[in-house]
């Protein structure tokens, strides 16, 4: 009979070896309900120190999970940098548009012929096929606030839709976030047009080379 019940037992504990584990975790949340109950008889200082060292270590918890969320955040942006760079390259755009990385920013600077008629805001057939390769890289991004930012020449205007360089680029930064919000690539509320005419140059408006590098639009993505 004992030898019996020895080869039965041992048949039923092989084939069911997750039976253990179950009864170990149901053991444990007893243990640990008893022992907060046991917490809740004893005087207030103690329960409140058991409160507050449950809460110090619930707070510990999740400061590591946010700074792990921050790392990976951190590492993807570097990452759709990268890619945005190699995807402009591979569009012939090396010379005519370029991606910066900073801690605090990704700034991705496009010449304004490639989006824009001379003097008009409206988007050229060709520049759709690029903001749509922007656009599909920055959707990747799920918490990321986006300036787009227009900039122009100091050359006065003279003639055509647009009484001054300020309201040129305003409207070509208008545009191209009209098209990223209108592709769906980015929600509305993550999306901020900013019109900087002639004021922000980043070469010298006397020359030719100086004006054509100062007329681009700038898509400046944050990162917190």
């Amino acid at each position: 009979m004992k030898s019996f019940i020895k080869r039965y037992s041992s048949t039923r504990t092989q084939d069911n070896p997750l039976w253990l584990v179950v009864l170990s975790d149901i053991m444990t949340n007893l243990m640990l309900f008893f022992l907060i109950l046991y917490v809740f008889t004893l005087n207030p200082e103690v329960q409140a120190g058991f409160i507050e060292g449950f809460n110090q270590e619930l707070d510990e918890t999740r400061e590591k999970e946010k700074k792990a969320e921050e790392v990976i955040q951190r590492i993807l942006e570097t990452d759709i940098a990268n890619e945005l760079k190699r995807e402009l390259e591979r569009s012939g755009l090396k010379d005519m548009a370029e991606v910066q990385v900073t801690d605090t920013k990704i700034r991705i600077n496009i010449a304004a012929p490639i989006l824009f008629p001379s003097g008009g805001a409206r988007l050229s057939p060709g520049a759709r096929e690029t903001l749509d390769a922007v656009g599909r890289l920055l959707s990747e991004l799920k918490k990321n606030d986006v300036v787009v930012e227009g900039h122009t020449d100091s050359v006065p205007i003279k003639s055509g839709e647009h009484a001054s360089n300020w309201e040129l680029s305003a409207a070509r930064a208008s545009a191209v976030l009209d098209y990223i919000a209108g592709r769906g690539y980015l929600p509305e509320d993550r999306l901020v047009a900013a019109a900087y005419g002639e004021h922000r140059p980043v070469a010298d408006n006397s020359t030719r080379e100086g004006r054509a590098l100062n007329r681009r639009i700038e898509i400046v993505v944050k990162r917190e």
